[in-house]
């Protein structure tokens, strides 16, 4: 059992030292040939392999906020159509990984988005102390230059934008949902509505048709009883006048 637990170890460590460095030094070679943004590229390497990549560390502005259109015209002239090194840092909560781009005069394309104004910075677990001194000089510099996003009065972070679109999004298809659910029902109650209307109609069709046959009915039982009323009083009549007669007779 401890022979079988030691061998698992060291598969675990042996498997450790091959993945961990991959984020930390494995570099991605290839021509940009498509850039979503302000933060993701296509990249293409010799094999013809297609790589989606995100830049790390940084946050750029995203559509409908200021200078997002500003941050994907800065990246694509930096680097759409060149031959770039994509170094991999790790991966993005999406399984896309996050890469530092140095584009073909050396400059580091995260960064240089950042000194701009146009990116935010973005906190990575796998960003070491030097990387983390330099994207904050950059921030820095841009905001005492009052670069890009650094102009306006107000600044928010496109995550914190995402997050309030998101739940405005939210609340507006509920609002939706609950629109369609009112309408639905409102449709259900307009036909059971009118079939409703439609079974009072007949059954009232029905009770004056039945209070009618009832009406006519009594109406022929009481004639019927006057007549039989009427030839009870015309025998009556003729009994005593034929008693009358009799004892006339008997009288003479």
């Amino acid at each position: 059992m401890a022979h079988l637990a030691g061998r698992v170890l060291w598969a675990g460590l042996a498997w450790l030292s091959l993945v961990a460095p991959v984020w930390a030094t494995d570099t991605i070679q290839g021509q940009i040939v498509k850039v979503v943004g302000g933060d993701t590229v296509t990249l293409i390497d010799a094999q013809q392999r297609e790589h989606q990549l995100r830049l790390a560390f940084i946050d750029a502005p995203v559509p409908g906020q200021p200078f997002a259109d500003e941050a994907q015209s800065a990246l694509s002239a930096m680097v759409l159509g060149r031959q770039v090194k994509a170094q991999v840092r790790g991966m993005d909560r999406n399984g896309i990984a996050a890469v530092e781009v140095v584009e073909p005069h050396g400059h580091v394309v995260n960064l240089e988005l950042v000194r701009r104004g146009l990116a935010w910075r973005d906190y990575f677990d796998e960003q070491n102390h030097s990387d983390r001194e330099q994207y904050q000089a950059a921030l820095s510099e841009a905001q005492r230059a009052r670069q890009g996003l650094w102009s306006q009065d107000r600044v928010e972070a496109p995550r914190d934008f995402r997050a309030r679109v998101s739940q405005y999004t939210r609340w507006w298809l509920y609002a939706v949902a609950g629109l369609a659910c009112f309408t639905f029902v409102g449709l259900v109650f307009s036909i059971y509505d009118r079939r409703i209307s439609a079974w009072l109609e007949r059954q009232d069709e029905i009770t004056k048709a039945s209070a009618e046959a009832y009406r006519q009915a009594r109406m022929q039982a009481e004639a019927e009883q006057a007549e039989r009323d009427r030839t009870r009083e015309i025998a009556n009549q003729e009994m005593d006048r034929l008693a009358a007669e009799r004892r006339r007779r008997e009288s003479v």
